[in-house]
């Protein structure tokens, strides 16, 4: 499979409308749309998604019960730990750690929201890999960083598809200080096919876990198609990648 990677200018125009948006929607204090429930201990869930380029198909940030399988996100814990088809040895272990815990973006200072503007949204039709994208925006009073890989659990459709906690690449982690409405994003990788049944993956519910952070974002996968199914596989074609990659 060939990565699909030319996609930065695209993703940005994506990430800057989202910004737009949730600046607007921040201004409205009384909406419960735009306030991310809980602390580390709790989770936010999502109803749908937006329509129109540089939208977001993201959470509504209502109070539910975190669940899943990654346990916390980060660099040191969170989703999968195997090293994925483009990785180096160890894979995301033993990455540099996060900010401090008085600078580091906790849950309930984020929002998250798969892009789903125009060319932001992956190809579900080729056999071939390609990317989503998952814009956090900053919807508290103060400046916080991230750092690290979020935690990535997809909760398939199908009944044999149970859920998949996603590994991690080796791309280097780098800091993102996120000022009061500002926007970062990270990618997901995937093994896109056009098969189905046996061997295949179909998304319905992805849960992202920020990093250091144990409160969940469950996000509606909005973008249909499947995946090959690799789930325990040393290599897998599905892989989250760090947090402004």
């Amino acid at each position: 499979m060939t990565t699909q990677l030319n996609r930065l200018p695209r993703r940005m125009a994506a990430l800057l409308a989202v910004t737009a948006l949730s600046l607007g929607a921040a201004a409205c204090s009384s909406s419960s749309d735009d306030k991310a429930s809980g602390g580390s201990s709790s989770a936010a869930s999502s109803d749908g998604s937006t329509s129109g380029k540089g939208a977001a198909a993201g959470s509504d940030s209502s109070s539910s019960s975190a669940s899943g399988n990654s346990g916390s996100g980060g660099t040191a814990a969170g989703s999968g730990t195997k090293a994925p088809e483009s990785s180096s040895t160890g894979g995301g272990k033993g990455a540099a750690s996060g900010s401090s815990a008085g600078s580091r973006c906790h849950t309930a200072d984020l929002k998250a929201a798969f892009a789903t503007g125009g060319d932001a949204v992956p190809d579900m039709k080729t056999e071939n890999q390609t990317q989503a994208s998952v814009a956090f925006t900053n919807i508290s009073k103060r400046t916080c960083t991230l750092t690290g890989f979020p935690g990535v659990d997809m909760v398939g459709n199908q009944a044999s598809d149970d859920t998949w906690s996603l590994a991690r690449s080796s791309k280097p982690v780098t800091t993102i200080p996120l000022s009061p409405g500002g926007t970062t994003d990270f990618t997901i990788t995937l093994g896109a096919t056009t098969q189905t049944g046996s061997g295949t993956f179909q998304p319905g519910l992805v849960r992202i876990t920020p990093p250091n952070e144990k409160g969940q974002f469950a996000l509606k996968w909005p973008f249909g198609g499947a995946v090959t199914k690799q789930d325990g596989a040393t290599h897998p074609a599905t892989f989250v990648n760090p947090i402004g990659s």
